[in-house]
């Protein structure tokens, strides 16, 4: 039983080690100058180059690229779990003959691939005039959310007590109040899983804003970190690495304020059913 113990603990702290020393050596090669990113890969720095942040916000203009991730990620999100919501209630609650045919049709869309779409989609928003539109950006991103979000609220609210219904539609209560104020409560692990998903989703996105954003102030933070990669090459590392451990941070924050949650509602679909 101790040599199981032992084994088990030296394999999480080999998956620590080799998950958490990206991270670290991000954070100090961002206070590095080329020779000691090149030279002391495990050291840590002879100087600290804190002008390396300072050059990431001024060259790079990092800021305006989270800002921008964060709009298109938090509104996105927002509108994907609504339209999610919304859909994933008859599916869940109600029985009628294209229930089924319904949600494999919407679950369906986690099997095409991304790139499969991109001529249709780029043709559509040709046609609506939706280059450097924030308004488009965040319709794009929720569509394509919509998937995993209505697999996940549909398939946990499926097992919640159908005598909920009975019980509130018997007390006057209507199904706009039943969704929004009994099951959507009952169904926040669900929600918090598949919003926290599709925030980091979108977030991350690459190939939706190299297809329509031009205007380097609407940039997301991959589009952001693209350019001034592109346009320093290798001359000066430090700022871009002090450039991508800024735009890790808000994921940080974001996951250790929902970890909570996301470890529950994962938890509690692994053994409903």
């Amino acid at each position: 039983m101790k040599i199981g113990k032992i084994s088990i603990y030296g394999f999480a702290i080999l998956c620590s080690v080799v998950f958490l020393y990206p991270l670290f050596f991000n954070l100090i090669s961002s206070f590095k100058d080329n020779e000691g990113i090149y030279n002391e890969i495990l050291a840590m720095p002879s100087k600290w180059r804190f002008e390396n942040f300072a050059a990431a916000f001024e060259s790079a203009k990092i800021h305006i690229s989270i800002i921008n991730s964060l709009i298109y990620a938090t509104f996105g999100t927002l509108l994907a779990l609504i339209l999610g919501l919304l859909a994933s209630y008859p599916l869940a609650r109600f029985k009628f003959k294209l229930n089924t045919p319904l949600y494999l049709y919407y679950t369906l869309g986690l099997m095409i691939p991304v790139f499969s779409m991109l001529i249709p989609i780029s043709r559509i928003v040709t046609a609506v005039n939706g280059f450097n539109n924030y308004f488009v950006m965040i319709i794009l991103y929720a569509v394509f959310e919509l998937p995993l979000t209505i697999f996940l609220i549909t398939g946990y609210m499926k097992d919640l007590p159908k005598e909920l219904d009975e019980s509130a539609i018997m007390d006057g209560c209507g199904p706009y109040r039943l969704l929004f104020q009994i099951l959507a409560p009952l169904t926040m692990p669900a929600i918090s899983t598949a919003g926290i998903l599709a925030f980091f989703s979108i977030y991350n996105d690459l190939v939706w804003n190299v297809l329509f954003i031009t205007d380097h102030d609407m940039y997301n933070i991959s589009m952001g970190l693209l350019t001034f990669v592109g346009k320093m090459g290798t001359s000066d590392m430090g700022p871009m690495f002090a450039s991508i451990f800024i735009t890790i941070i808000p994921t940080i924050i974001v996951y250790l304020f929902f970890q909570e949650k996301i470890e529950k509602g994962l938890g509690s679909g692994s053994v409903k059913g």
